[in-house]
């Protein structure tokens, strides 16, 4: 069934490394959705992004980080202007600021991020700090029509995630990158998830320092609806990793005046996605207009 043309499509898609490798299969997954507009994480490769919105009908624009994995946003609407906010010494990546012109002639800001990582306090401390210095350049266009999505590498107050997955998947992206690059799960490391997730489905709290979730709550405290969440309530919304997602990294988030015209939120599920990136892409559907 075709989408109506009373909605428009938004997209955040973290394409792993620049898509090195991969960019046939992502060109498949973005034409298989086709997303009016795509915010892309680990954009660096400018060239692969430019052939990548040549190949799918869209026009872009890049955000250089301050170190490495940069974002760009591709869109089939007029790109009107754009804004890179690195923030040095408090980013590591950037905040790119993309103006576009909805077909109903509303302009319409997207903000692309993609935050540090790191499953820990330090790491949520770090978040914290670069969220600040975002919302800082939201400031009072924060009651304008505008959408804030990527990578924020965090998890969500009430989340739930499968821990086993999540200690095989980078105990076996270690062991990769330091021997011949053929993947060799670790039999130490899911044995260590289970215990985890054992004590999660006993009802024991991991501790804060293991699992901190202060970052998303504070995108919340600031006034955002946290999309995929206000629509699916009850299930979990893994992005991460593709093949067996066992965690929510990614997320799209609309201020008081977009939430109202939200229709649909869901995790591509495609079978290119699976392979094509360790992120599944995540998609929201709008209304045009108000209701």
């Amino acid at each position: 069934m075709s989408p109506p043309a009373s909605s428009f499509s938004v997209m955040s898609y973290n394409i792993f490394l620049g898509g090195t490798g991969r960019m046939d299969a992502i060109t498949t997954v973005v034409r298989e959705v086709g997303p009016d507009l795509l915010g892309i994480q680990e954009a660096d490769d400018e060239e692969a992004i430019a052939k990548l919105a040549d190949d799918t009908g869209m026009t872009y624009v890049h955000g250089q980080a301050n170190l490495a994995h940069h974002v760009a946003l591709l869109s089939r609407f007029p790109l009107l202007e754009s804004t890179n906010h690195p923030h040095p010494g408090v980013l590591r990546k950037t905040l790119l600021e993309a103006h576009v012109r909805l077909p109903t002639g509303e302009p319409l800001l997207l903000f692309v991020t993609h935050l540090s990582a790191a499953a820990t306090a330090l790491g949520e401390r770090r978040r914290l700090r670069e969220m600040e210095a975002i919302l800082g350049t939201i400031g009072d266009r924060f009651n304008q029509p505008h959408l804030f999505l990527g990578d924020y590498n965090a998890v969500a107050p009430g989340d739930t995630l499968i821990m086993q997955g999540l200690t095989a998947h980078y105990a076996t992206r270690m062991r990769t990158a330091r021997r011949d690059g053929a993947p060799r799960p670790h039999r130490g490391a899911r044995a260590f998830g289970a215990w985890l997730d054992r004590g999660l489905q006993s009802g024991r709290e991991p501790p804060k320092t293991l699992l901190p979730r202060a970052l998303v709550s504070r995108v919340l405290e600031a006034g955002y609806a946290d999309c995929y969440r206000d629509v699916h309530p009850d299930e979990p919304g893994y992005t991460f990793p593709a093949s067996s997602p066992a965690i929510r990294f990614d997320y799209i988030f609309a201020p008081p005046v977009m939430h109202p015209r939200l229709l649909t939120c869901d995790v591509v599920d495609a079978p290119a996605a699976l392979q094509a990136s360790d992120h599944r892409p995540l998609l929201a559907r709008f209304a045009l207009d108000a209701p």
